[in-house]
């Protein structure tokens, strides 16, 4: 009885680890897109990817709890007095299993840690360029608010913000 409950149980938490894993690789996905838009300096699809990205967080974040729910059960299977001993890693509950049960759980265990490493990896890496860019076309509003309140009106052939007195406030749009 106690191993068809656990079992049950296993399969449970394998399944739940593969939803989380393929919930990772959409989140990598997303993270590719995102640094091309922020190559291109492509705003609102990097609006638009955070807020795809944002469901699969919430998506991940309910499948942990559903995770960390399968590895209570699974301990007060296992060994019901450590229940109340506090959160137990996924990846330190294979100790805790019969021999034959531990692959599964270990092959689940090692590709989610990998893909959440590597998505955490990336995505400080993208926070950072896209905080730079947020940066940079700041600088640019508050360079040319600035030209422009000092008496400047008009961009001249080369972009440059040119002085009304030399061009008369009008705008060359012939190139």
């Amino acid at each position: 009885m106690i191993d068809s409950r656990l079992s049950k149980q296993l399969a449970m938490l394998i399944e739940i680890l593969k939803a989380q894993s393929a919930d990772f690789r959409r989140l990598l996905n997303y993270l590719s897109q995102g640094e091309e838009a922020v190559r291109q300096a492509d705003v609102k699809s990097l609006l638009v990817i955070c807020q795809e990205e944002r469901v699969v967080a919430g998506r991940l974040q309910e499948l942990d709890r559903h995770r960390s729910e399968c590895v209570k059960q699974i301990v007060g299977i296992v060994d019901p007095g450590m229940v109340h001993e506090g959160p137990l890693r996924t990846g330190d509950l294979s100790a805790k299993l019969p021999e034959a049960m531990r692959p599964d759980l270990d092959e689940a265990v090692e590709a989610l840690r990998g893909l959440a490493e590597e998505t955490s990896r990336r995505s400080a890496i993208l926070r950072s360029a896209a905080t730079t860019l947020c940066r940079h076309f700041g600088g640019v509003i508050q360079s040319v608010n600035a030209s422009l309140s000092a008496g400047s009106t008009t961009y001249g052939r080369r972009g440059r913000i040119e002085s009304p007195d030399v061009l008369h406030a009008m705008l060359d749009i012939r190139r």
